[in-house]
């Protein structure tokens, strides 16, 4: 079908037409094209049930299944399943797709009748063939003979008292006869077997039950009342089976095995009453019965059952297995309702709030529940797994993280849901901004549990803010309030490493540095060289602890990095420079010349590491221009090399020396020694000089032209090299360094992270693996306390922040003892209480973000008041998406308030338009 005329068609219409005419081949065109079988009309019908309850549309049929229908779909409008859909058909064919199918719901009711029952109730002299044999498959695969209706009739009963098929009547009477668990007296009286024994006396009928027989109550028919659909009578036999047990003492022991089947057939069905009669039996929960592959509570959440879901939750001994990936399971399903006790969003949210299930807990895969939510785009599900405390920074077996799909905003917006106050007025001094780490630290499991996880790794804290740091469309976040307080906190710990490494190695670059130059140049302050010598062996032997301590914290990651490789290397060359050596002076001098570049380099990349915007800003500008000019260059200098070739080639020829005077000698030795150089009559020579005219230092006068060909590739060199190709370097390095200073604030904060990502890596090893001397104590206990801030120095993942004092940080503590009291911040002896309660536990108490070292506070007063205030700009980033989040409510309270107006509005017309109605219809009273 086209539209408007411009040759594009409209799949849905084509899939309507091709089905309406019985084209499978236009039919399955359409769904290739896109066409949605699933997709309602105005009337709420889609094309996969118009083909479900048409006769002759198998094939249809099938087509919609292969393109991800449902069997057990069901029209949200209308409560009715694809099987009752396929009985409407009276087709054996329609019908034979569906059940072919496994996990068809055979039994599934609409309108209080089973698709059996349906048929049963519908039958006719015209469609008795079709009718049997529908109801032939019906019963082969699995549907139940014995479920009643409304009125309390069995499909058998219809059949019986239906008087219009006379010739097809014994035929279907033969073929429920022929069920091995028919049931005709159960209900009614025993109806069903009256009525046989009038009709038809000459049929062998089954034998006569008798509902208060305690020795025929046996398991078979306990599962078939179950599937019947009578809890009440089922409730009953159950009690009575539970009675007629003989060994009372094996009793739990019988019942945890013989009763399975009936606890997955009651969660399978929805037979809540069912469901607690047998749980009180004493069953085995946590077992598989025969022929399953799940437990009951794998069960419950797969068909969504989640009022069993919440018994068996709340069942004492419940024992769930390790990687059961119970949350996985459940947010792939969320968008599939299956029947109507099935709701898997409420087993979802019942999941959740459940203490028994880690929201955290990896499958097989190494995925976690925030990853398949994530995965099936269902930012409902990534919303509440955020709000409960996902963690977003765990790596898959396949180095994934959940956070890599998932939407910048959605992630921004509940990081400022995690920027709340204390509910105090802006104005007070005890107005404390609160900001929770829920999602960028992981929640520690039960002691029990994670006993042995401790005791084999550390925690990496930095790996969702690393990879954030990376990510170019997640980047703008490390300037978050919540993410830049992160980072203060990790420097708050991490930095003593820092500083205590760039003080020493400072002291070991001046001592050698001032050791090489005094040693060179042959000074007469013996004295003072030889101290500075013992400085620069001290400094080496830290080089060499540095190094071995790395080694072996991280053996795996050591040798991944170039900065590493690169120490090794300075920490050889500074023993060969201070070493009393017997080799000759010229190559003692290469040695020291490669000491210091080493040297000078290393501390260049420690001084580009202080947490100081203009540093970290400019050696951010240094390694853009190299990097953006060694990737240039490195193309371009197929150029240089061709022009070095061919200056070599046009002024490197012997040139006639005229006669020198004798006089003269060491003149004219000089003249050739200095004219090599300018004349490229070596081929190294003449690169090095190639690349020096680059930058504009050409010294043509002591280039020889002789003819027009010199002067043109000489000028084209100019032109092309050193004009075009430099400026075009020049360029690129402007346009570097104008894009770093403006966002040096974000540069900053990715230097930052870059610090502490490679510090907390030393620490924690490659995924985790530490060396065995991070095992050791009180290696271990250091290494806990300089890095992990949870939980060994936050109780709670959450800290609070007070504007209106001086930006001081305040931490939650548990312990009586260490309760204290902060003076002022003008230090005039008044003081208040520190601490203020949490907003999670009003039993937690605060105080003051104490210094990394316990040292601080003896030595240096001041340095540990300042360490303890968080910056200026990220207090006032919080105050800004407090006051937006604020206005947000505003904002939408005005909208709710302005839409209850129109609501009321609305109303008062309606009923002033009726009152004018009734006015003005004509009076009819005498």
């Amino acid at each position: 079908m086209d539209l408007n005329g411009c040759g594009f068609s409209d799949p849905q219409a084509q899939m309507s037409a091709a089905l309406a005419k019985r084209s499978i081949r236009e039919f399955q065109d359409a769904l290739e094209m896109g066409a949605q079988p699933n997709l309602q009309d105005e009337r709420h019908t889609s094309i996969y049930e118009k083909a479900l309850s048409t006769a002759g549309c198998a094939e249809f049929v099938e087509a919609c299944l292969a393109y991800g229908c449902n069997v057990n779909h069901i029209n949200q409008k209308h409560n009715k399943a694809a099987i009752s859909y396929a009985a409407d058909s009276r087709d054996p064919a329609n019908l034979a797709v569906l059940l072919r199918r496994p996990g068809v719901q055979v039994d599934r009711k609409y309108a209080q009748l089973t698709p059996l029952n349906s048929l049963a109730k519908n039958l006719t002299a015209e469609n008795a063939d079709q009718v049997r044999a529908c109801m032939q498959l019906l019963l082969d695969y699995g549907a139940s003979p014995n479920v009643v209706d409304q009125g309390e009739r069995t499909p058998l009963h219809h059949v019986l008292s239906n008087n219009k098929i006379r010739a097809a009547k014994q035929e279907l009477v033969l073929l429920f006869l022929a069920h091995p668990h028919l049931d005709i007296d159960s209900y009614r009286n025993g109806q069903v077997r009256q009525l046989l024994q009038q009709q038809y006396p000459e049929l062998q009928l089954p034998p006569q039950r008798e509902a208060g027989a305690a020795g025929e109550i046996d398991d078979e028919r306990l599962l078939r009342q179950l599937r019947d659909g009578d809890e009440s009578q089922f409730e009953q036999l159950l009690a009575e089976h539970q009675l007629n047990i003989s060994d009372k003492d094996n009793l739990r022991n019988a019942n945890q095995e013989r009763y399975l089947p009936l606890l997955f057939e009651s969660i399978k069905r929805g037979k809540h009453r069912a469901l607690e009669a047998i749980l009180n039996t004493g069953i085995n929960i946590n077992s598989k019965a025969q022929g399953e592959v799940t437990t009951p509570l794998e069960l419950a959440i797969i068909w969504g059952n989640w009022r069993a879901l919440e018994k068996l939750l709340q069942h004492p001994e419940l024992k769930l297995a390790p990687r059961s990936s119970l949350l996985n399971a459940v947010i792939s399903r969320l968008e599939q309702p299956l029947d109507d006790f099935c709701d898997h969003q409420r087993c979802f949210e019942l999941l959740l709030a459940s203490d028994r299930v880690d929201i955290n807990e990896v499958d097989a895969s190494g995925q976690v529940p925030l990853y398949y939510a994530v995965k099936y785009r269902n930012e409902k599900a990534v919303r509440t797994l955020l709000h409960h405390g996902a963690y977003i920074g765990t790596r898959s077996t396949f180095d994934e993280l959940a956070i890599q799909d998932m939407s910048p905003e959605l992630l921004e917006e509940h990081f400022d849901s995690c920027i709340t106050t204390n509910a105090q007025k802006a104005g007070a001094q005890n107005f404390e901004i609160v900001i929770n780490y829920m999602n960028l630290i992981r929640q520690q499991p039960a002691p029990a549990q994670s006993g042995k996880l401790r005791a084999s790794q550390l925690e990496d804290e930095m790996t969702p803010i690393a990879y954030i740091a990376k990510s170019k469309e997640l980047r703008h976040l490390l300037q978050h309030p919540l993410i830049s307080s992160f980072l203060f906190l990790k420097w708050h710990r991490l930095s003593v490493i820092f500083y205590v490494n760039f003080l020493l190695y400072t002291l070991f670059t001046a001592s050698i540095i001032t050791h090489t130059l005094l040693k060179f140049h042959e000074s007469e302050h013996t004295a003072l060289t030889a101290l500075f010598g013992l400085f620069s062996w001290l400094g080496i032997a830290y080089l060499i602890i540095r190094e071995i301590i790395q080694l072996l914290m991280a053996p795996l990651l050591y040798f991944w990095s170039l900065t590493n490789l690169m120490e090794l290397v300075l920490i050889v060359l500074s023993i060969l420079t201070c070493i009393e050596s017997s080799y000759d002076k010229e190559t003692q001098r290469v040695l020291a010349v490669f000491t210091i570049l080493l040297v000078a380099l290393e501390f260049c990349l420690l001084v580009g590491s202080l947490p100081v915007l203009s540093i970290s800003t400019h050696m951010l500008m240094l390694r853009a221009v190299s990097s953006s000019f060694s990737k240039c260059f490195a193309l371009y200098s197929i150029f240089v090399l061709t022009f070095s070739l061919c200056f070599y080639i046009l002024f490197g020829k012997p040139q006639d020396q005229p006669d020198q005077p004798a006089s003269e000698p060491s003149a004219a030795v000089n003249k050739e020694e200095d004219g090599h150089f300018n004349t490229f009559s070596v081929p190294i020579e003449a690169l090095i000089k190639t690349i020096v005219m680059l930058t504009g230092e050409f010294d043509a006068g002591d280039i020889k032209f002789d003819s027009i060909y010199t002067y043109f590739i000489f000028l084209l060199f100019v032109f092309f090299m050193t004009i075009v190709l430099f400026n075009l370097l020049n360029g690129l390095a402007v346009s570097d360094t104008q894009a770093i200073k403006a966002q040096a604030e974000l540069n900053g904060a990715i230097c930052r992270t870059n610090t502490l990502t490679r510090y907390e890596q030393v620490l924690t090893g490659r995924n985790g693996r530490t060396g065995f001397i991070v095992n050791i104590e009180p290696v271990r206990s250091i290494c806990q306390r300089l890095m992990n801030i949870y939980p060994n120095y936050l109780c709670v993942r959450q800290i609070s922040v007070l504007p209106n004092d001086g930006n001081k940080v305040l931490i939650p503590i548990t312990d009586a003892y260490e309760l204290k009291e902060l003076s002022n911040a003008h230090g005039n002896g008044k003081s208040r209480a520190s601490f203020q309660p949490l907003a999670t536990n009003a039993e937690q108490q605060k105080k003051l973000l104490d210094p990394p070292l316990k040292l601080l506070p003896c030595s240096c007063s001041a340095l540990t008041g300042r360490c303890s205030k968080i910056d200026n700009r990220t207090v006032k980033l919080a105050l800004a998406v407090i006051d937006q989040k604020s206005s947000v409510e505003q904002r939408r309270q005005r909208e709710q308030i302005n839409e209850r107006r129109l609501q009321h509005m609305e109303q008062k017309l309606e009923h002033i338009l009726q009152l004018l109605q009734n006015r003005d219809l004509p009076d009819t009273g005498a």
